[in-house]
């Protein structure tokens, strides 16, 4: 017989269903009063430096990379955070060889991913989810050959606020998930707070120099695919990531003599 059905019951194996970790709610309050709202506060309050100095710096890059363009920072109204800075710059439409050669060039990896072995796993999901979002943008400048959805200005509008968002979202989640993980690793819960942070601001420029290029290099034609593939959908992936890492890493320590008490059986 196995092991676990002869085994006395001093010694049951308890599935997880059957556990909780202690919460000490005082302790809760003040990592939440003392990191979270800070931080949060910090955030907002410093919101027009911030962008200020990410269409700056995306400014100096780009007119290094494309010399031809011209590339303004602009101030907009984000309500009900004040002033925040954008980069303007002129976007082209998609000539109709562009078109045809996207359609052709995503057609072809939708099939193949289609009838690989790799079908069904979640990245191949994922890319198909985004390629189907570009075939429907080529359709549409198929048809509409006289405007733009967005301006660059008003794209980098969009982008902007948009991370601006993910960026306040991200403080009040992580604080509260990890104010009320157990009651130890008071040093992990800090790293773990900073390093999305800090890499959701790094990758936040990143993407926004990025995407500036694309679309004052090629045209309009990728605005729709950017946004809905490495936005807000992208910024959850590396959370849980980071969340993932912490977890598993204060999983261990719990079920470790060090941490012992941190489990309270049901």
């Amino acid at each position: 017989m196995d092991q676990k059905t002869t085994a006395p019951k001093s010694t049951i194996w308890y599935s997880r269903t059957y556990r909780k970790l202690h919460i000490d709610y005082l302790s809760a309050f003040l990592f939440i009063l003392f990191l979270m709202i800070p931080s949060l506060v910090a955030l907002v309050l410093c919101i027009e430096p911030i962008t200020r100095g990410m269409a700056t710096l995306t400014q100096g890059v780009l007119s290094e990379a494309l010399p031809g363009k011209q590339f303004l920072v602009e101030s907009s109204e984000y309500m009900p955070f004040g002033t925040i800075h954008v980069l303007a710059f002129d976007v082209s439409l998609p000539s109709a060889t562009e078109i045809a050669i996207n359609i052709a060039a995503v057609t072809g990896l939708v099939a193949i991913l289609t009838v690989s072995k790799y079908r069904g796993k979640p990245i191949v999901i994922y890319l198909n989810f985004s390629f189907m979002i570009h075939i429907i943008s080529c359709i549409f400048f198929s048809f509409v050959r006289t405007t733009t959805i967005y301006s660059g200005k008003e794209f980098s509008e969009i982008i902007m606020k948009q991370q601006i968002s993910v960026w306040l979202l991200f403080v009040v989640l992580m604080g509260v998930v990890l104010a009320f993980f157990g009651n130890r690793g008071l040093g992990d819960k800090i790293l773990a707070f900073v390093a999305v942070m800090l890499y959701s601001g790094i990758m936040g420029l990143i993407r926004y120099i990025v995407f500036t290029f694309i679309l004052a290099y090629f045209s309009a034609l990728y605005m729709a695919d950017m946004y809905f593939f490495a936005g807000p959908i992208f910024d959850f992936l590396y959370l849980v990531g980071v969340y993932a890492i912490y977890s598993s890493r204060m999983q261990k320590m719990f079920d470790s003599p060090a941490g012992e008490g941190e489990w309270r059986w049901l």
